[in-house]
């Protein structure tokens, strides 16, 4: 953190103490993030994904409905250095930061030096602030936990004189130099209430993900719900979401289509719901309606292996809708394939058994399917992580991402472990050269490359062409065949 900090200071020079006035302009940032720790590479990405940041497009939305001048700076897109967002700043009233546990130091020597030297109101966001109140002891004014379209607005209404301080919700801050936790902020009931994103923020064709082989620009992420039924223990989703799931209602979302689309152009949308409709029913009711639709939308959801039951007809039934509304790529996180791990996590056993039989459909349909991996779970050994990878070399998928376990804030492994070698008792150098070696065996086989080659020409052949040697490294560094820094180290 010293790092970042004497290379801010050397940079700007000047000091300032910014005027408090009412709040009348806001800036959202999203910084890059320094490290990902449970990724086979040191390799961050940006130059094959770059994903619009959909949270802050939401604050957007409802403070500019509330007559409040908006702005987003995104260092994946431009890359500014701080002294160019220090002169940004210069004519806003507020910052609030987005913060993953991966950009937590960086965001902490941001606001100190933001405070220090413009002396601006900012606000901290995100999933590292999850029963995280620590930003406040480095120039952070408020911390908002769980759900902020509400609680962004308190803020706002304070600093401008129309509410108390005491009566805002879901946030944490300093008072007479002790910590205060406000009660939490209750969730929006009705998704459909809150205001479609502001896209008109960003430039949308700055935003791509290359790993989708059937992407098209422009393209955009979108939510149809929040939270998830499922109760993973590596996961905070379940905790984040005061383990509810709320559904958009399937109107709302063709809605925000619409408006995508007649607005923007949009080719592309990525659905990042924890778990994509839930139910086949909204799915049916959902593609039904997209059908009908005189523009043609291809797009991405992520679905539970459980999502898809009954028979094999019925399975062939809701996927065959979905290709024919223009789904092309399907997600699903497994994590493991033994039945001892899978029940330490709180899966089912029978998942990965159905999860073949989704896959061996969606492979008939030509979808693109993406299966994820986690190892060194809990009660992991070396037979079980085996296990895991036999399923791996067999399943059908199209993708596969394996990943070394992160304990994330709010999960129930954090309150069980105080670090991934407790989790796990193989060592976590062996484990993330594990992860590289079978990732690298899966795209090694003359069967996956084919059967990518054919994906990629059914789906997009100019895939190839806009990936480019720009791309190439980091799609390399993903799937293994690149060396793993942290395993030399």
């Amino acid at each position: 953190m010293d790092m970042h900090k004497k290379e801010i200071e050397i940079t700007v020079t000047e000091t300032k103490e910014k005027t408090q006035t009412a709040i009348q302009k806001v800036a959202f940032v999203y910084l890059k993030m320094e490290n990902t720790s449970y990724c086979l590479t040191d390799d961050i990405g940006y130059s094959a994904l770059r994903r619009p940041q959909l949270g802050l497009q939401y604050m957007c939305a409802v403070l500019e409905k509330k007559g409040i001048q908006t702005e987003i700076f995104d260092q994946t897109v431009s890359d500014f250095d701080f002294e160019w967002l220090y002169n940004q700043l210069k004519e806003c009233d507020l910052v609030g930061f987005s913060c993953s546990d991966a950009q937590e130091g960086k965001v902490k020597n941001y606001c100190v030096i933001l405070k220090d030297k413009l002396g601006i109101r900012t606000l901290v966001g995100g999933p590292s602030t999850f029963g995280n109140s620590s930003f406040v002891d480095f120039g952070c004014d408020f911390v908002i936990h769980g759900e902020a379209e509400v609680t962004i607005q308190q803020i706002v209404d304070y600093f401008n004189g129309e509410k108390k301080l005491e009566d805002i919700k879901g946030v944490s801050y300093k008072k007479d130099d002790e910590i205060v936790l406000a009660q939490p902020q209750e969730q929006v009931k009705n998704l459909d209430d809150i205001p479609f994103p502001d896209r008109s923020k960003v430039d949308i064709n700055a935003y791509y993900d290359y790993f989708l082989f059937g992407m098209r620009k422009p393209y955009i992420t979108m939510t149809a719900s929040r939270g998830c039924i499922y109760r993973c223990s590596y996961c905070s989703s379940p905790t984040i979401w005061s383990f509810k799931d709320r559904r958009r209602s399937v109107d709302n979302v063709i809605a925000e289509i619409d408006d995508v689309v007649e607005k923007y152009q949009v080719k592309y949308i990525a659905f990042q719901d924890d778990i994509f409709g839930i139910t086949p029913d909204w799915i049916e009711d959902f593609c039904t309606k997209l059908i009908k639709k005189p523009y043609k939308v291809r797009w991405m959801a992520i679905l539970h292996p459980l999502t898809l039951k009954g028979n094999t007809a019925e399975i062939e039934k809701t996927l065959r809708l979905m290709r024919q509304a223009g789904c092309d790529t399907l997600s699903f996180g497994l994590q493991s394939a033994d039945p001892q791990v899978l029940k330490n996590i709180n899966r089912l056993q029978q998942e990965p058994e159905q999860l073949k039989k989704v896959l061996t459909a969606t492979k008939k349909l030509d979808f693109v399917t993406n299966v994820g991996f986690i190892l060194g779970l809990p009660g992991d050994t070396k037979e079980s992580i085996q296990r895991t990878m036999d399923y791996m070399l067999s399943c059908d998928a199209t993708l596969v991402n394996v990943y070394g376990l992160a304990i994330l804030k709010g999960s129930d492994l954090e309150k069980q472990y105080a670090s991934v070698e407790e989790a796990c008792t193989i060592p976590q150098e062996e484990v993330l050269q594990m992860t590289q070696e079978v990732s690298k065996k899966f795209y090694s086989r003359p069967k996956t490359l084919a059967r990518i080659a054919y994906l990629i020409m059914r789906n997009n052949p100019t895939w190839p062409l806009r990936v480019g040697v720009t791309c190439l490294p980091s799609i390399l560094a993903r799937i293994g065949f690149v060396r793993n820094k942290k395993a030399e180290n």
